[in-house]
């Protein structure tokens, strides 16, 4: 029973998300200070709408995320954003999860007056990826972009800017995980 019971504690304590913790340590996150530096929108750098957590699974797995989440607003240009970056135990359950994930993100990014127009003609890095445009009410407002290299899983949704030009893409956020295969947690 004491067995049973120090392995139910390992399990759960394994998977609990540690919150807000320092995103500047892991520079392979654009946050929205640095999207604000490159593009003219006006968002609040207080950080009091960005969240951040980082949850390690006891298999050696782990999910770093990342958040900025102001939409209703008259004072800054209303905006979501969000990354993750996932690191599977296999290939093949980051190739499961990958799916999971776009589908679900699919889903919902095609629902509720929103749309996505796919962007398929562009050389993007990665062994899978996928790429689109946001719609809202049939006007272009944001960015899908989901990459898998590896165990590695990197997914961005933008809700509120995008470049039609898909330089945000290419000069923010690809170079910055370039070396996503790389990565590496902070002790």
């Amino acid at each position: 029973m004491k067995r049973l019971a120090i392995l139910l504690f390992l399990i759960l304590s394994s998977c609990v998300p540690n919150r807000n913790i320092d995103i500047s340590k892991y520079p392979i996150i654009t946050t929205v200070t640095e999207l604000s530096e490159v593009y003219d929108v006006s968002l609040d750098l207080s950080g009091n709408h960005e969240k951040s957590a980082l949850t390690k699974y006891i298999d050696g797995s782990f999910e770093l995320e990342y958040e900025y989440d102001l939409l209703e607003t008259d004072k800054y240009d209303p905006l979501f954003y969000s990354i993750t970056i996932t690191k599977e135990r296999t290939v093949r359950e980051a190739i499961q999860t990958y799916l999971i994930t776009k589908g679900a993100t699919n889903l919902v990014s095609n629902s509720f007056s929103q749309g996505t127009i796919t962007i398929d003609t562009l050389e993007l890095p990665g062994d899978e990826n996928y790429y689109a445009l946001r719609t809202f009410e049939g006007e272009l407002n944001g960015v899908l972009f989901s990459m898998r290299k590896g165990k590695y899983i990197y997914d961005l949704i933008i809700s509120g800017i995008y470049t039609e030009d898909h330089s945000l893409l290419f000069d923010l956020i690809l170079p910055e995980i370039e070396n996503l295969t790389d990565f590496k947690l902070k002790k």
